[in-house]
């Protein structure tokens, strides 16, 4: 076994563990944890140049990680962006809260929203987002094509609206957005239309990202992200909808209706997947259902360390 391999793979799963259990509430965990982390990088590093066995190599790492992350971890990081979100925002219930309240002026906080008027000739929207790390919702309807609400302390973000026949497109970017070490605000709540077909194309870092898309016609999501933490809901509005995942570490839950029938393409160096009623064929899963269905639902996930569970309701 390669140790190299070793050495990151159980760093990845460490890490993004730790995003899951913040995100879920057991303990709190943040970026300025992983800055303060880096001289276990160094460790790591020395550790692998040692002229000594595979085993000892693997089992020095093993303690490094653990260690470093266990100090991390029960470090106070009490103003990080992840608890302050929590507390500000009861996102299950839909309210939004309007934000956390209490702006510092040292945290240079951006706020940007818009809309988008929705007119009958548009068929297809494209949601195109790159914004950085941080915590994102698409849980709503909205009358608008798009409504879009944001807080950072990252960036100043920028929009444009690209229209080609029955097609609209929808680009919204972070610019010159940068992680800081300390505290790091990025949170979005994104409300849809639901008349036209949806494309979506996000590039969102190390992201908490939930999209209930049941009341939307869903063609395509393309998520591209760090260590995520990926909840998906899918409706039965579109004969044939695509999701490809690519990510470093990544926990992906996806629901989708039981009466789809649904394929699975996993490629994945490390990989937990919880795919129940699915049969395997090489790297490929696929539904009992997936010959007779009318809906069908294509599922590819490319990630270094990943848990997909796949869950038909």
């Amino acid at each position: 076994m390669n140790n190299k391999n070793v050495f990151w793979g159980v760093l990845l799963v460490v890490i993004g563990a730790l995003f899951i259990f913040d995100n879920i509430g057991w303990f709190d965990f943040s970026f300025k944890a992983l800055f303060d982390m880096w001289p276990a990088l160094l460790i790591l590093w020395g550790i692998s140049m040692l002229p000594i066995k595979g085993g000892i190599k693997t089992t020095l790492s093993v303690i490094t990680v653990l260690l470093a992350v266990f100090i991390g971890s029960t470090r106070d990081y009490s103003d990080h962006w992840s608890t302050r979100f929590n507390r500000h925002m009861r996102v299950n219930n839909r309210d939004w809260d309007d934000f956390d309240k209490d702006k510092e002026s040292a945290d240079n906080v951006y706020t940007y929203a818009f809309t988008e008027d929705y007119d009958a000739s548009i068929k297809t929207a494209v949601l195109n987002m790159d914004i950085a790390a941080g915590k994102f919702r698409i849980e709503d309807t909205t009358s608008f094509l798009i409504d879009f609400d944001a807080e950072n302390n990252l960036g100043q973000y920028d929009k444009e609206i690209m229209k080609n026949g029955s097609t609209t497109e929808v680009y919204i970017r972070l610019e010159d957005g940068h992680l800081r070490s300390g505290t790091n605000k990025n949170r979005a709540y994104i409300k849809l239309n639901t008349e036209p077909t949806w494309e979506m194309k996000l590039d969102v870092g190390a992201a908490d990202f939930v999209a209930d898309l049941r009341d939307f016609k869903v063609g395509r999501v393309e998520i591209d992200g760090g260590a995520s933490a990926i909840k998906l809901k899918i409706g039965d509005k579109q004969d044939e909808t695509n999701i490809d995942i690519e990510s470093g570490a990544s926990a992906v839950k996806i629901y989708i209706p039981e009466s789809a029938a649904c394929e699975v393409i996993s490629n994945t160096v490390l990989s937990d997947l919880d795919l129940n009623g699915f049969v395997k064929n090489g790297k490929m899963y696929r539904t009992l259902n997936f010959e007779d269905a009318k809906q069908k639902i294509y599922i590819s996930l490319d990630a270094a360390v990943s848990a997909l569970n796949v869950i038909r309701e």
